[in-house]
């Protein structure tokens, strides 16, 4: 099937994987197709396309590419809506903006996507958890979760349980810095993408 897309122009799409949001997305309701298109430069982030209308194309991540820990309640009728019947069906994104300062790249955390990766159903729904805003600031977020992402680095280099005292690696490359300079080297290029 052929769409437009709002950077790649048309787009040969296989059907069997349109996603269809049955409400839309918040603030644009009267949209329900969708496809995923991979980022080209970083797998940590993908797009959101409408099918519909090719002006409407998001950034997207999954939360737990910079909030570890992020976890949500699904509930009973987003469970059903969806034909959710096991955990492994479920795939969870947000939605990020990407202002001119990139280094202010933030996601919303409160208003995620649920996807059910078994039928290509979709909804958005709101998250009333003080924990998660709108605007979650993703440097931040890395930032404050740098030393976790070396220790589970070093762990997975040595093969060793963090609590085993693995040995020393430079850690100065999995430094926040590096970390906020690869983000940002990848944002450039979703700028130039949101530019054209």
């Amino acid at each position: 099937m052929m769409i437009k897309t709002k950077f790649w122009g048309e787009a040969d799409i296989d059907e069997s994987k349109m996603l269809t949001m049955a409400n839309g997305l918040i603030g644009f309701e009267g949209f329900t197709k969708f496809v995923m298109i991979p980022h080209e430069k970083d797998a940590n982030f993908g797009w959101l396309q409408s099918a519909e209308n090719q002006h409407l194309c998001f950034l997207i991540t999954t939360p737990t590419s910079f909030m570890f820990d992020y976890s949500i309640d699904i509930s009973d009728e987003t469970v059903n809506c969806l034909g959710i019947t096991a955990a492994e069906d479920v795939a969870i994104y947000c939605l990020v903006t990407v202002p001119e300062d990139p280094l202010q790249i933030s996601a919303n955390l409160s208003g995620p996507l649920i996807f059910n990766v078994t039928n290509c159903t979709g909804e958005q729904v709101v998250v009333m958890d003080e924990r998660y805003s709108v605007k979650h600031y993703i440097i931040d977020e890395l930032k404050a979760n740098a030393p976790r992402v070396i220790d589970n680095l070093t762990s997975a280099f040595t093969g060793q349980a963090v609590s085993e005292a693995p040995p020393a690696i430079d850690e100065s490359i999995f430094s926040a810095e590096n970390f906020a300079a690869e983000l940002e080297e990848s944002l450039k290029v979703c700028n130039s993408y949101m530019n054209q």
